[in-house]
């Protein structure tokens, strides 16, 4: 009599970027699985016709797991590779922006960027929910396909200070009385300083008032308050008129102030060395004049100046841009200008644009193809490209290589350690340069 092979115990022949290991089927997906181990797996979702399963006991280990450090990193969704070493992370994720670009293969790969695998994370938006059955408040991160809140005490991917209050910041929130009310808490932090905003669907009484702002105290934070969109967010504590944080590059010498609803970079220490290598990489001399396309608040921009050429910064928020333009007065920065422009729009008028001869490209996950399909070459010499996307990074680099500009380098930045999230960097010049 033949005996069935358990459909639960699985032999793992890849490891997706995704976070899952896939049977030679492909329709199955185990979450935190490992290329060559073998694994029992439990059902537990399934989504778009692919079952998923979680890892009930590994039979055969793969060299590359590790202990997570997290207590929660095998259900909590704010990660997905805690469970391998660093290098395994960088190789699935060179190799993940390899399969995309395809036929352009750069003449070089660099170095990847990889620094601060712990401790971090300066922004987050992190769930709560009081959870009747237990009387208990769940503050986190959502688990791995589901909607519940992970119950977690600490988070080691955020910034030290914010992974520390987060046991208190529940206790305290259980204390409150709109502790239902409570949807969602943001995290956000500076070089030195660090916010919460609370966002409330009632209106907090003195007591609520006074417990937070006990807590501002105790752990040194700003408290903010948001009962509806961006612009209903209000500083409750300390009781300064001053709201804004900042972060610093050293290398340039450059402080930038921002506001809560500013774009900053999630990981400030891989920003550093980020910022760094574009300055390399454009090989600026004093008689550049340089576009930086998606310009937020001024990370590139400022740098570049400081460095020696003149730059125009163009971005589609006119605050962002204010704010930029704030950051170079701040840091005596007088060789650039910015300019509110879509840059999505097919009917872009970018003043600067035939002034130009090098151009830095940050666009959103959505990618520059607008920017791109009507970008004149004739003048630009190289091309900087900063992508938190490498789908829209592959094809942007295709039609870039179509108008006539070489792949001259490409590398991957590890601005998200341990999570699936991607950033690239490429360097393009016209052919013949």
């Amino acid at each position: 009599m033949e005996i069935e092979e358990d459909p639960n115990k699985l032999d793992i022949v890849s490891t997706n970027i995704d976070g899952c290991g896939y049977p030679a089927d492909g329709e199955r997906a185990v979450i935190g699985a490992l290329e060559g181990e073998q694994i029992f797996g439990e059902p537990f979702a399934r989504k778009k016709g692919k079952r998923f399963f979680r890892i009930k006991e590994v039979i055969q280990t793969s060299p590359e797991r590790v202990e997570p450090r997290c207590e929660v990193a095998n259900v909590c969704g704010g990660c997905s590779f805690q469970h391998v070493t660093s290098d395994y992370q960088l190789k699935l994720k060179e190799e993940y922006v390899v399969s995309l670009i395809g036929p352009l293969q750069p003449e070089r790969w660099a170095k990847p960027i990889n620094l601060n695998n712990y401790f971090y994370r300066t922004r987050a938006r992190l769930g709560v929910r009081y959870v009747e059955k237990k009387s208990k408040v769940l503050i986190g991160f959502r688990e791995k396909l589901k909607s519940y809140i992970t119950d977690m005490e600490s988070c080691p991917i955020m910034i030290e200070r914010a992974s520390n209050m987060l046991g208190p910041l529940t206790k305290t929130v259980q204390e409150l009385s709109v502790r239902k009310a409570l949807p969602q808490i943001e995290v956000v932090a500076g070089d030195n300083q660090i916010g919460l905003i609370f966002r409330h669907l009632e209106p907090l009484t003195n007591a609520d008032e006074k417990a937070l702002a006990s807590f501002s105290t105790r752990f040194d934070i700003h408290i903010f308050l948001q009962s509806g969109g961006p612009e209903t967010i209000k500083k409750l504590f300390p009781k300064d008129l001053k709201q804004d944080f900042y972060y610093e590059l050293p290398a340039f010498d450059l402080r930038f102030t921002f506001s809560l609803q500013d774009f900053t970079q999630i990981n400030l220490e891989v920003n550093r060395h980020l910022v760094n290598s574009v300055i390399s990489l454009l090989d600026i001399k004093k008689d550049d004049r340089v576009l930086d396309a998606f310009c937020g608040i001024g990370n590139f921009s400022l740098p570049i100046a400081r460095s020696g050429a003149f730059v125009y910064g163009v971005e589609y928020s006119e605050s962002s841009v204010r704010r930029a333009r704030t950051n170079a007065e701040l840091n005596n920065i007088h060789n650039c200008s910015f300019q509110a422009c879509d840059l999505a729009s097919s009917n872009q008028q970018i003043e600067a644009l035939g002034d130009v001869n090098k151009i830095v490209l940050d666009p959103p996950r959505s990618g520059a193809s607008e920017f791109i399909s009507g970008l004149p070459i004739q003048n630009i010499e190289r091309i900087v490209y900063v992508s938190c996307n490498p789908i829209t990074f592959a094809k942007d680099l295709s039609v870039l290589v179509k108008k006539g500009f070489e792949l001259k380098v490409a590398g991957v930045v590890n601005m998200f350690p341990h999570t699936t999230h991607v950033e690239s960097l490429a360097l393009l010049s016209r052919t013949g340069n």
